[in-house]
């Protein structure tokens, strides 16, 4: 299989997949670290985080928040929704990721609907689905022969790495980093990029703006979520 027997309809699957999947475990790292404010007694933690993800919703409690980021499939942000999505894009895909590599969503998506049923809130209950998830890039990284499909993922993940960590105002040095690995992911790839978005991307970065205004921020944002051209 080359790049060129890869449909686009494969190729955006592919992409979100990467995205959703890495989008799931980012947000569980980062709801462990709110949950852990909102323990010591920062009730307002929760507001914090839905402002950074443009999430206007007053969910009144931190339990609620809790409950809606965990199992609210109408909650887009929610690990139950996010690993839904993984898996519908995974489910047909299992002749390019393998069928062991799929068992890792699956997996998850199992846990997480029985944790539901018995309305645990505790964040530490979703451990397994951190584990399944690195075991999934694991997976991909050892199944995956094709370069292009390989390459398509990462795409994904190197795109939601980079978005998470705008909104959450990580260092400008580490969204650099990221934004460098993009580029050599890429280029693998050139057939499902926008080469005068990268070109933006690179100008806005070269000038260290992003970090400093909520307009160049927001900028990046919508630039980055516009490199890739799979639809």
């Amino acid at each position: 299989m080359n790049a060129k027997t890869i449909s686009a309809s494969k190729a955006n699957k592919l992409f979100w997949l990467g995205r959703y999947a890495e989008r799931t475990y980012l947000n569980l790292h980062l709801l462990r670290a709110c949950y852990d404010k909102m323990i010591d007694g920062n009730g307002d933690a929760y507001d914090e985080y839905c402002n950074n993800l443009s999430l206007d919703v007053d969910f009144e409690t931190p339990s609620n928040f809790v409950r809606s980021f965990l199992y609210d499939k109408q909650n887009p942000f929610s690990i139950s929704a996010e690993l839904e999505f993984a898996n519908d894009n995974a489910m047909v895909l299992r002749e390019e990721i393998t069928s062991e590599t799929l068992g890792y969503i699956q997996m998850s998506l199992a846990h997480v609907n029985s944790l539901a049923e018995v309305n645990e809130i505790h964040i530490s209950e979703l451990q397994p689905v951190t584990d399944n998830l690195l075991s999934l890039w694991g997976s991909i990284e050892e199944r995956v022969l094709n370069d292009y499909v390989l390459a398509i993922l990462m795409v994904g993940k190197m795109i939601e790495q980079i978005d998470i960590r705008v909104r959450f105002d990580y260092p400008y040095d580490r969204v650099e980093l990221l934004y460098e690995r993009l580029k050599t992911h890429l280029r693998y790839v050139p057939y499902i990029y926008d080469v005068e978005v990268v070109e933006q991307i690179d100008k806005l970065l070269t000038a260290k703006k992003y970090c400093h205004e909520t307009f160049y921020k927001d900028k990046l944002l919508s630039l980055l979520n516009s490199i890739v051209t799979t639809n």
